[in-house]
């Protein structure tokens, strides 16, 4: 993550008091659950009927809550108009949160992202499920790959490194793609971060990588991600991370799920939800602490956002060495 040293200090500092105060490191906004895209392992698509905020109730609820990083994510965040306004408001120059914005990228275009980013943002998340035309399919939008390797490579030779990041849900339609993937992201001069499927959104296990052969090819792709990583490719996510990815699949499940206190989801509505999945609403992160976090027993999920906030201050610190010797040499920022 391109952070400066100072900026990498303000992050850590909140991160501890968060951490102590039981407040979110991570909460998504989700702002809109209508998307212009309708994909196979998503319970969102196509337009939605539901209760809105406004720019000024989100950026109040930002500070109430006070994260460390905020995603404007949906649905399709770039399907409201008022998104540059609902960046702009939810930033502080120079400070907290880390904003990032989450798009499908079908309506991205080079003057939407230098809006954006004049609003505030420091990143632009695009999701990216396969290297080339079956991304059109399994996203069922029309030549959405064709517009993405246009627009994304020379958005990233016109703006500042990592200001554009990759997703990739790894699922057993797309894992034996997993080092093309990486190849694609350095060719179109991208860092690229990797998640994985969880069957809770529509309740389908075809997604789940299983069985001997299916874990036994996924360890081979993860091996090669690795060994790019090590060879300089800019992928985010760590082999610690990488490897907890193939155990939460090898297992069946990961234990120790901190939704509602490590990180939590606004709905557009201004209510509350633990995460994506789950079916619970609160107007208070409190409430929520007490009638879902300190019960929940889930462990069907491990995607990038838990794996990263459930993370030690050692794990951190160890994945972020970049960001640390940075805040130890302020001169350099």
């Amino acid at each position: 993550m391109n952070v400066s040293g100072s900026m990498g200090l303000k992050m850590f500092a909140r991160g501890l008091r968060n951490r102590m105060q039981n407040r979110p490191l991570s909460v998504s906004f989700e702002i809109t659950h209508s998307c212009t895209a309708n994909c196979w392992h998503c319970n969102w698509g196509g337009p939605i009927k539901e209760t809105r905020l406004s720019a000024d109730e989100y950026a109040e609820i930002c500070r109430e809550l006070r994260p460390v990083v905020s995603h404007v994510s949906g649905g399709e965040p770039l399907a409201r108009g008022d998104v540059y306004e609902i960046v702009d408001k939810m930033t502080n120059e120079g400070g907290l949160p880390w904003m990032i914005v989450v798009t499908n990228a079908s309506n991205l275009t080079p003057e939407r992202f230098f809006k954006l980013k004049d609003a505030g943002m420091h990143q632009l998340s695009v999701s990216l499920d396969f290297p080339d035309e079956r991304h059109d399919e399994f996203r069922r939008i029309p030549k959405l790959y064709e517009h993405m390797s246009e627009v994304l490579p020379d958005l990233a030779r016109r703006t500042g490194k990592d200001d554009i990041l990759l997703n990739v849900c790894m699922t057993s339609w797309n894992y034996k793609e997993l080092p093309a993937l990486a190849e694609r992201a350095k060719e179109w001069g991208l860092p690229i971060n990797f998640s994985v499927y969880t069957h809770l959104r529509v309740q389908d296990r075809d997604g789940l990588v299983t069985g001997d052969d299916g874990l036994g090819e996924l360890k081979q792709k993860i091996e090669q991600v690795i060994d790019l990583q090590k060879r300089g490719y800019p992928i985010y996510t760590s082999p610690r991370v990488m490897w907890r990815y193939y155990s939460f699949l090898t297992e069946g499940g990961i234990s120790g799920c901190q939704a509602g206190r490590n990180f939590l989801v606004i709905n557009p509505d201004g209510r509350l939800t633990p995460c994506a999945m789950v079916m619970a609403y609160f107007d208070k992160q409190q409430d929520m602490l007490e009638k879902f976090t300190k019960q929940n027993t889930c462990d069907a999920c491990y995607i990038s956002t838990r794996a990263n906030t459930e993370k030690t201050i050692r794990e951190f610190m160890e994945d972020n060495g970049q960001i640390f010797r940075r805040m130890l040499t302020p001169w350099r920022n």
